[in-house]
């Protein structure tokens, strides 16, 4: 079966409501009618569909293309479900079934379901909806959304929406009918639907239950009190998605969306060259780190303030610029940092500059190696607007030389041009160089690059140029053995991935002896230590020498220790 995923987002933008022809809009009927949502194809990383905002994104971005009897079948699919029971809780409405496939139920330690558990289920609901709701008020200073005509609290059905080709966490369901007020842009109230178990999915039970509660509920404040954007469903899962983190940092159910269980890249970290706006469903909620990245690098408000220019009626991009002008940047800087934060995780992460979590995320998917070997060298490529691609040089002394035994420097190139996503990739040509020509710029190493583009004022490229030493740096010196920082051995460029660390008293009595693996951080080779002698005791203040064997070389050198 060809899948909606291909049908309706044939490109990175959304199509026009013109350009939807009836195939495509008896699908997306198909969709709702399944109540799971889109249904994607591709890599897996387009299959991950949490949340089924898509289906009324679509349904109301491609309302007007309708047939009347199209759409007395979508009323009909998105009018709440007929539950068994209901009850009260603070600000809800919670719909559920004692009997039949809904019943909710809490899961065991064995992730098995627990029989006759339902009411602490519900219990749990309530709890989580009511904490998340007023956690939106205060402390994150959000506006809170209406209640569907006719109702005083909002409306929860619980529902078995596990699906193995589409698990869904949860749905917040909107139509034409549940438009208010004559607000641009347009805001709806809704409902939201919910797992009745959370069972066989990332995050299973009471913790898929508290970052669904986040997500979904974020959706009702977005769409009820800032506004709905028909092309911009990007920024709509992004917050949500980002939201679980703020509310639940604990359950990190957004690390599906960046890295595989074997912890190789997803998302943004496998297609940092699809735009920024797009909608494909993985790389959008793995955009969750954006949220990260404002949050560490600027401030948390940011991310709301960028909702309430929304709401003032600017579109979401020029909303995101404003905020950050505010602050002291733009969008542009600021989407350009965030590229070298990507470029700067897994186990070498400088968690303090960088992500807080930055040791747990992905490295970054880069292209294939360029080599330099002192003569011209250029290569063509083309992203998407509002993306990068990452590509490592290397700074070969011959041409009989190769990667692995010679420096290397990182570039990321990047396209800023702020407008609609679209199909079509922009093409690029990037130039390396001894000598210098017109439009070159010199690095560092004495190295002349030159990027050409049809609109070079929205191409940007930044090289990490490694500094190559002769002999070990070490850093900090004196070293304070305390928190997370550890002590840096620099080291010169290396063939094995480990090296055998001896540190020495004054005494000269040996006090560590181990075997460390080499990381590498813009390809400088280095390994640290945390200040602990073998027995796992922290060292005391004092004079240290230290002995570092990795390729038939011996390093030796001598540091302090400060104990506070």
């Amino acid at each position: 079966m060809i899948s909606i995923f291909a049908l309706v987002y044939s490109e990175v933008s959304y199509p026009q409501v013109s350009q939807f022809n009836s195939r495509a809009l008896e699908q997306i009927i198909q969709a709702a009618e399944r109540n799971h949502g889109l249904e994607f194809s591709g890599t897996d990383e387009n299959t991950i569909n949490k949340c089924g905002l898509w289906v009324s994104f679509e349904i109301n971005r491609s309302w007007t293309a309708f047939n009347e009897s199209q759409k007395e079948r979508i009323r009909k699919i998105l009018s709440p479900p007929v539950l068994q029971k209901d009850t009260l809780i603070g600000k809800f409405h919670i719909f559920y079934d004692t009997t039949g496939q809904n019943v909710p139920a809490l899961l065991d330690l064995n992730h098995n379901r627990i029989p006759n558990s339902y009411a602490a289920y519900i219990d749990s609901v309530g709890y989580y909806f009511n904490y998340v709701w007023n956690y939106f008020l205060d402390p994150l200073g959000y506006s809170s959304p209406p209640y569907q005509a006719g109702n005083n609290y909002y409306n929860i059905y619980i529902e078995e929406l596990w699906d193995y080709y589409n698990p869904l966490y949860g749905e917040t369901v909107f139509t034409q009918n549940d438009q208010i007020g004559g607000f641009y842009p347009a805001r709806f109230t809704s409902y939201i639907r919910i797992d009745n178990d959370f069972k066989d999915l990332k995050s299973e039970g009471i913790a898929g239950l508290k970052v669904t509660c986040a997500h979904e509920l974020h959706h009702a404040f977005q769409l009820g009190s800032y506004g709905y954007l028909s092309n911009d469903v990007y920024f709509y899962e992004i917050t949500s998605t980002w939201m679980e983190d703020v509310i639940f940092n604990d359950v990190n159910d957004y690390y599906q969306y960046i890295k595989s269980p074997l912890n190789q890249p997803r998302g943004q970290f496998y297609y940092p060259d699809i735009s920024f706006t797009s909608p494909f469903a993985g790389v959008t909620y793995s955009r969750a780190i954006w949220g990260k990245f404002i949050e560490k690098r600027f401030s948390r408000d940011l991310m709301r303030e960028s909702w309430e220019f929304i709401r003032s009626g600017q579109q979401t991009l020029n909303a995101i610029d404003h905020v950050l002008n505010l602050a002291g940047s733009d969008f542009r800087k600021a989407f350009l940092e965030w590229t070298i934060w990507n470029n700067n995780t897994g186990p070498s992460c400088d968690t303090v500059k960088y992500y807080s979590e930055g040791k747990t995320y992905p490295q970054m998917r880069l292209r294939p190696a360029v080599e330099y070997s002192k003569s011209l060298r250029s290569f063509t490529d083309s992203i998407d607007v509002l993306s990068s691609a990452y590509y490592p040089i290397c700074l070969l002394n011959s041409p009989s030389d190769n990667c692995d035994l010679s420096p290397q420097m990182m570039t990321i190139i990047s396209n800023v041009n702020m407008i609609p996503a679209n199909s079509v990739k922009r093409g690029f040509s990037y130039e390396i160089s001894p000598r210098n020509s017109a439009g070159a710029t010199q690095l560092s190493n004495g190295v002349y690059i030159r990027l050409d583009a049809d609109d070079p004022g929205n191409w940007v490229s930044q090289e990490n140029v490694p500094v190559i030493v002769s002999d070990i740096l070490l850093y900090p010196n004196p070293f304070y053995p305390k928190g997370n920082k550890p002590l840096t051995f620099h080291l010169p460029p290396v063939l094995q991935s480990a090296a055998n660390l001896y540190i020495y008293a004054s005494s000269m009595d040996k006090i560590v002896s181990r075997e460390m693996n080499v990381m590498s951080q813009s390809f400088e080779p280095f390994i640290e230590w945390d200040g602990h002698d073998s027995n796992r005791r922290i060292v005391p203040t004092g004079v240290y020498f230290y002995v570092i064997d990795i390729d038939g070389k011996q390093y030796t050198g001598k540091f302090s220790v400060i104990r506070e």
